[in-house]
Order: structure tokens, then sequence, then C-alpha cells
């Protein structure tokens, strides 16, 4: 089976569903990631102090460690405009995006929820190109929002600004306890982003206690259960 994971930055991956993604690259699957932006206007830690093509190579290394740390079996960087991917054409986000489902016929895609959990709006783009692309393929794949909890986002409230799911959207729960490891290798690998690691570091319990289940809510076909599911390729 395939799952394909489609982002805006680099990063996205690692601190957004990284265990869920580790954990089907490890047991037989094949995991993609399609990266839309090479993040060149990161403003974190020594992206600060680096002009902007510097900081896009950086950032490109730094997910390629991160796919690799996750055993995906794909990766491929756009250079679309980072922080300004409200203002790109849609129709050409949209084909983009189409042309990567279209191309590697996957099972599963996965992106952002619509509120981008942060309200980053090159989040919200690319949720919108997703959604747009699913709508227009003749034989789509299952899709997918991924985002946090109401209580996960309790926990990270003061270290961040977050928007959750509403409890009745999450369709399914991964548990990504075994593979938390993978996910904080890849969290690693993106070293000019770790001033956010050491704020998420502070959540009570413990960054891995906050993340030990990975949140996503079935777009396409649409899916109501009165028990979250627990397999992203189940038909149910």
């Amino acid at each position: 089976m395939k799952l394909l994971a489609i982002f805006a930055h680099p990063d996205d991956e690692a601190y957004g569903p990284g265990a869920t993604l580790a954990r089907y690259a490890l047991t037989g699957h094949e995991v993609a990631l399609v990266t839309l932006t090479r993040g060149e206007a990161g403003s974190m830690g020594i992206c600060k102090t680096l002009p902007p093509e510097a900081v896009a190579e950086m950032r490109t290394r730094e997910l390629k460690c991160a796919a690799k740390a996750l055993q995906l079996s794909y990766l491929n960087i756009y250079d679309l405009p980072d922080k300004a991917l409200e203002n790109y054409p849609a129709e050409r986000g949209i084909e983009i995006v189409t042309q990567e489902i279209e191309s590697l016929k996957p099972h599963v895609v996965i992106t952002f929820h619509p509120r981008g959990i942060s309200g980053h709006p090159d989040h919200i783009a690319v949720s919108n190109w997703c959604r747009n692309a699913i709508q227009q393929i003749a034989d789509p794949p299952h899709f997918f929002y991924y985002g946090i909890s109401p209580e996960q986002a309790e926990k990270i409230k003061p270290y961040r600004q977050v928007i959750p799911f509403a409890e009745e959207e999450i369709t399914h729960i991964i548990d990504a306890s075994t593979y938390f490891p993978y996910k904080l290798n890849a969290i690693h690998c993106h070293a000019s982003q770790l001033e956010l690691w050491e704020k998420f570091k502070k959540i009570g319990n413990g960054y891995d206690y906050f993340s030990k289940r990975e949140h996503f809510s079935r777009v396409y076909p649409p899916l109501s259960v009165s028990h979250p599911l627990t397999d992203l390729f189940s038909e149910a």
C-alpha cells in the first residue's frame, strides 16, 4: 500500500505526523513526501542571520535527513515561495498536487487540516489545494487531514498558538509510541528549527507523552465512527 503526505515546509512532516509516517514505512508500506517550499523564509535560530537562499539550501538538507530518518521511499521538494502560498496561483498549486497523486497513485493522502494547526497561511493553502485536487481526480485515494486533539492543544497552548480538531472530527487515532524515536530523529534533523523543539520539551509530562498519539480525520470518502479507528488503510 502507498501513503503520500503533502506539506508546505521542511519540518511539517517531522513535527506533524512523523511517527505515523515511520510506522507505515517500517511495516511494509511505501511512504512518500511532497514538500512544496524549501523554507527560505524561516525565522528561527540561525535562519535569522542568513540570506534566503542559504536558508533554503540548509533546510533542504535538513528535510532530506528527516526523510531518511523516517524511512521514506520518495521525497520531492518544490521551490514555491515560502510564506507566500496564499498568493500563489491556486490553479497551479492544485495542478502540482494532482500530478503527484496521479503519478504516485497512493491509496492514502495526508495533509494538514484546513485551519493549518498553527493557522499558517501556507498550511491552509496547501490543505485547500489537496482537497480541490482530490475532488477533481476520477478515482481519488482516501484523503485525510492531520491535526491535534483538543487535549493536546491545551498542553501545547502555553508554548505555541494552535488550532485543534473538534473532537467529533477525529476518525483515526494512530498509536505513535513505538515509532516516536524515528519522529524525534527527524525533528533533530531540522537543526535550524530546534528553537521550537526547546519549547516543546517543556510540555507537561514531556513531548513524547504529548505526541504518543497522532490524530486524523478522513475527509474522503466521508467516515463517521463512534470510536476512532487505528489504521489509515482501513476500508471501514
